[in-house]
């Protein structure tokens, strides 16, 4: 009896040691199940992939775009500005310099054109101010350094806001009797005369101009240097302020 015992209680030890064949389904199931899940997430993160590799281009346009629209409101603020510094002045624009940071006259230095029209561009609020002048697509750093992007129309130095803008253009024809020297005036209308633009080419759009600016009627647009206007040298970008 004792050996018999002794035999069952082995067999029924090594039955409990065995997997179950409803165990082995269990486990290959769930092996199978795991496998799928991970081929699901391979192709998610493919699928994620490709549509990133759509959307970033097309989300990249759209803030192009967006910093386009910033750069034409803030020229449009400042033609208000511009006429509520005439309204207050007699009808007369600040004098400014066009580049501060070679000023025409080194020792009767205009001012900036933010600290002239900056009361009036950001209602007293500096920090309203100084974003008015800065264009988002400003890279050049032409806003650290001078102060703000756009370049302010020398030529309408303390000219009336309702005067657009007068070009005296001198010219010398040699001849055999002698130099005769000769002289004209452009003048210009009040919407074809620009009061600020931008230091540089920010939105590009070959082969026309990547300037935008404010005119002296209020309305903004991309510029368009008139034909007979003496052309304006390029300005190097100034790099980070020192």
């Amino acid at each position: 009896m004792k050996i018999h015992s002794t035999f069952n209680r082995g067999e029924n030890q090594a039955e409990a040691g065995a997997p179950r064949p409803g165990v082995l389904a269990f486990q290959r199931q769930r092996a199978t199940e795991a496998a799928l899940t991970l081929v699901e997430l391979l192709v998610v993160i493919v699928v994620i992939g490709m549509l990133a590799a759509l959307l970033l281009p097309l989300l990249s346009k759209a803030k192009i775009k967006a910093n386009d629209a910033t750069c034409f409101s803030n020229l449009r603020q400042l033609g208000v500005a511009a006429h509520l510094y005439a309204g207050d002045n007699g009808g007369v624009l600040p004098r400014a310099e066009p580049l501060p940071s070679a000023p025409m006259f080194p020792m009767q230095r205009l001012p900036r054109i933010s600290a002239a029209l900056g009361t009036y561009a950001g209602k007293n609020d500096t920090n309203v101010s100084a974003q008015i002048f800065k264009c988002p697509r400003d890279n050049d750093y032409f806003f650290e350094v001078e102060g703000s992007s756009y370049r302010w129309n020398e030529r309408l130095n303390g000219q009336k806001i309702d005067l657009g803008e007068s070009i005296r253009i001198g010219m010398v024809v040699a001849s055999p009797s002698g130099t005769n020297n000769y002289q004209s005036n452009i003048v210009r209308s009040t919407s074809a005369t620009v009061m600020l633009l931008d230091y540089d080419d920010f939105h590009p759009n070959p082969p026309k101009s990547g300037k935008y600016g404010v005119y002296m009627d209020g309305h903004t647009d991309p510029y368009d240097p008139p034909a007979d206007m003496p052309r304006q040298p390029t300005l190097a970008p100034p790099g980070p302020p020192q």
